[in-house]
């Protein structure tokens, strides 16, 4: 399957990811208590798909010093801040093309940590497929009774569940109305970017054969009452920052 190129954000607008693990201390502990059942040992390989400077992976690390680490990325930039670690390899590379560069190395975990709404091309439909098209290729490179983490900010609808995405990646990936957005603190203006509702992304998961084995949902109100407005005017219901732990059904 051929996919349209994803859409990069520029170095500029890349630093200001650059200095925050954005997986919660919260949502990080019910992710440390996901792997520690189902990998008692602390024996595993894990992918970090979209894990720029490596903070996640080197939290990781930390309480689990028997496993082993690549952090993939598409920003040489991000990727060049990674702090050194035996256990730890990076690879610049599109998660499009994993495939490829793992077709005989399995993963025993792969995390999509807040990553997979970057995953953005130049229609909404595209995107979608695009962000479809890199979880089939992940899960090509995952070991046997391996885990899949999705780790996503979450936009519910109060009258289509996923209509938010739509509205979000219209305003967000247009040229023409980028100076008026990030006036609004979108810093992926003129880019995009693609967030789902919870229930999209558990169809997206049924059409992968990913069944959930876990979900854990942490509920935020947004800090200032202008972001706040704009959910409203686009439709959102309620938001959060939630992770699934999939495994595929076969």
């Amino acid at each position: 399957m051929e996919t349209t190129p994803v859409r990069k954000l520029s170095d500029t607008q890349l630093q200001t990811f650059a200095d925050y693990d954005y997986v919660t201390d919260e949502l990080f502990e019910g992710i440390l208590a996901a792997i520690a059942h189902d990998f008692p040992d602390g024996v595993f390989s894990f992918l970090d798909v979209g894990g720029g400077r490596g903070f996640f992976a080197d939290r990781l690390l930390t309480h689990f010093p028997n496993a082993r680490a690549t952090v993939l990325d598409n920003s040489e930039l991000l990727l060049s801040m990674n702090a050194p670690d035996s256990r730890k390899t990076l690879l610049l590379a599109s998660a499009t093309d994993v495939a490829e560069h793992f077709h005989d190395r399995p993963f025993d975990i792969v995390f999509f940590n807040l990553s997979l709404h970057h995953f953005v091309a130049g229609s909404y439909a595209q995107t979608r497929a695009l962000q479809r098209y890199a979880m089939e290729q992940v899960l090509t490179v995952l070991a046997p009774n391996g885990r899949v983490v999705v780790t996503e900010n979450l936009f519910d609808g109060m009258f289509a569940d996923n209509l938010p995405s739509f509205l979000v990646y219209t305003l967000t990936s247009s040229k023409v109305l980028a100076p008026i957005v990030k006036r609004f603190g979108a810093n992926t203006a003129g880019c995009g970017v693609c967030f789902l509702s919870t229930e999209a992304w558990r169809r997206e998961f049924r059409r992968l054969h990913l069944r959930e084995l876990s979900f854990q949902a942490q509920l935020w109100r947004e800090s200032t009452l202008l972001r706040r407005v704009c959910l409203r005017l686009l439709s959102v219901r309620s938001s959060s920052r939630s992770f699934f732990w999939l495994a595929p059904t076969a």
